[in-house]
């Protein structure tokens, strides 16, 4: 069984921009899935551009530079302020949350959201009590593990994931494939549809159920 041990975008309206979620203003976040335990989204530090100060300015503070032009400062969620009437204004942004870990452990090389958009790194251990193993969503945006083998046991699900002992790969079929890692729900008996239909889930249905993996299709998505 899996045993986890243990950045995703910023809003200035109107403008959407990528950020780690981690600020003190108008926050709201998305939730997304479960998983492994990991750090935090990507900082970043802080830097201007153009006209805009390399330090970062301070509310109220005079400025010179051409009015409301943007000085955004950090990477992944980044403050924004604008000179208006020669003072420094910083502009309200709300960020939402990067996303967790898997629940499963990601392949190495399989993409992730990135260092700002992703929960990063994230540890899993092969086994209860076992060793464990840290993957790390990169810059390129692909998960990097420092174990790239599989867990004994383990198979691949899909190109994305690994499911450990004891787990079954479902793969979810409609416009785009979607994989996860499940529970064998009809262990000991040989996995079939008429025990793994409720992996599927509301509006999808059970195609093929064998081995470690089952496919489930959405009729009305064709």
């Amino acid at each position: 069984m899996l045993f986890p041990i243990a950045r995703a975008f910023f809003l200035v309206l109107p403008i959407l921009v990528a950020c780690s979620g981690k600020v003190d203003v108008d926050h709201t976040s998305t939730s997304t899935g479960g998983g492994g335990q990991g750090g935090s989204g990507g900082a970043g530090g802080a830097g201007g551009s153009g006209d805009c100060p390399a330090e970062l300015p301070v509310a109220g503070a005079p400025c010179d530079v051409p009015e409301n032009q943007p000085c955004s400062y950090g990477e992944c969620c980044p403050q924004m302020f604008t000179c208006e009437a020669g003072s420094w204004v910083e502009t309200l942004v709300a960020c939402e949350a990067p996303l967790p870990c898997p629940a499963s452990p990601p392949l190495d090389g399989a993409a992730c959201a990135g260092p700002c958009g992703q929960t990063s790194p994230c540890t899993y251990a092969c086994e209860a009590g076992g060793a464990s193993f840290t993957v790390t969503c990169g810059d390129d945006n692909l998960w990097h593990s420092d174990m790239p083998t599989l867990c004994q046991g383990a198979m691949t699900c899909g190109d994305m994931l690994q499911c450990l002992e004891g787990y079954i790969c479902v793969t979810k079929q409609a416009f785009v494939a979607t994989y996860e890692c499940a529970l064998d729900p009809c262990g000991p008996e040989p996995l079939s549809c008429a025990c793994a239909e409720s992996l599927c889930g509301d509006s999808f249905a059970c195609i093929q159920a064998s081995g470690k993996n089952v496919l489930c299709e959405c009729p009305n998505c064709k």
